[in-house]
């Protein structure tokens, strides 16, 4: 497998990085991607998207990372309409998808982790109605939604839910984040009407959902903490000490390198598991985790040492270095623990093929 972005992919990822490198970081991005027609990349023509892959897809969170522009792509894009795409029903897909693929409407995906696990439940009423019951914490921009995709527990199994955002019964409260780049929710349903959704196989579909979630997640960690490389190399170019650069000391440049070498290792792991989308089962899953788990150390890592490098203004509320601590600190906890990830990579290696 190529760990490497084709010639067309070096080209979108340009091309997007000098649009939003005109916007600051936690600034709104979401019209900037709309024109560019990104929103359609991962879903296939059928349903209104451009049909291109999950590699193409994890440039777009590279570079989101990269911007720490604020949208809700990857909580309606990736989150919800592939979650949608690969779990839900043939007629809901045809149904939801298109606005969310347009970006005409937004989504955000309503489940536990793993994506299985759900706090709320399900009451069948008819072959296409749920009643949901019970709250789930931390949904990814789950205030600012127009539909809600919801994986709720039944007395038959997992269920996989629409609902529109606004109806009677769902409450959503809005949480405070050490992250002020990226919302999260409290979402309650008190017997909220839902249309059920569930596709041929629902398990499966969530797995792949699962892991091209925390791919694309691990591809704008690794955005993100190019960002600080970059940042911290810009500094240490212009900022004098004793008479020289502070690159030229030894120390700095160590810190560097070693930025540089957990960035590039995962970097390369992400684009192995985008790359891995095709095989689906468990092999997907691992490269997914593996990815994951470099992506987070690297994230926190880069972060950390970029305000060392800058020093006393790296703490500073007016230096954009703290909303890249802030998003690599959430990150890291959402979805999973880096260490539950590790666990999942450590029985992989055990169990073998």
């Amino acid at each position: 497998m190529r760990l490497e972005l084709s010639e067309e992919q070096q080209d979108l990822g340009s091309s997007l990085r000098a649009s939003l490198s005109r916007t600051a970081a936690g600034r709104d991005v979401w019209p900037a991607l709309l024109e560019m027609g990104l929103t359609e990349i991962p879903f296939p023509e059928h349903v209104g998207g451009a049909g291109f892959t999950l590699k193409d897809t994890v440039v777009v969170m590279s570079e989101l990372g990269r911007s720490l522009g604020s949208a809700p792509y990857f909580s309606s894009v990736i989150l919800a309409g592939l979650t949608l795409l690969h779990a839900g029903s043939d007629a809901a897909c045809a149904q939801y998808l298109p606005p969310i693929a347009d970006g005409s409407a937004t989504a955000a995906l309503v489940t536990g982790f793993p994506f299985g696990t759900s706090l709320v439940t399900a009451r069948v009423q008819d072959s296409d109605t749920v009643v949901l019951d019970g709250a789930q914490e931390s949904v990814v921009d789950g205030s600012d939604a127009d539909v809600l995709l919801v994986v709720a527990n039944g007395s038959d199994g997992p269920h996989l839910a629409a609902i529109d955002a606004h109806a009677e019964g769902v409450i959503r409260t809005r949480r405070e984040t050490l992250d002020f780049t990226r919302g999260l929710a409290r979402v309650e349903f008190s017997g909220a009407l839902a249309h059920r959704i569930t596709g041929t196989d629902l398990s499966a579909g969530l797995d792949t959902a699962q892991a091209v979630a925390i791919t694309a997640l691990a591809a704008e960690q690794v955005g993100a903490a190019r960002a600080c490389l970059e940042m911290s190399v810009d500094y240490a170019k212009t900022r004098r000490q004793f008479g020289r650069a502070i690159g030229s000391f030894q120390a700095i440049k160590h810190r560097l390198t070693d930025m540089s070498i957990a960035i590039e290792l995962a970097e390369a792991a992400v684009l192995d598991a985008a790359g891995a989308d095709t095989r689906r089962g468990p092999e997907f899953s691992v490269a997914a985790a593996t990815a994951r788990v470099l992506a987070s150390r690297a994230a926190t890592f880069a972060a950390e040492e970029s305000i060392q490098i800058h020093g006393g203004i790296g703490f500073t509320w007016e230096h954009p270095l703290h909303r890249y601590f802030r998003r690599a600190k959430t990150s890291e906890l959402l979805f999973g623990s880096t260490t539950l990830h590790v666990e999942a990579v450590a029985a992989a290696l055990v169990q073998g093929p």
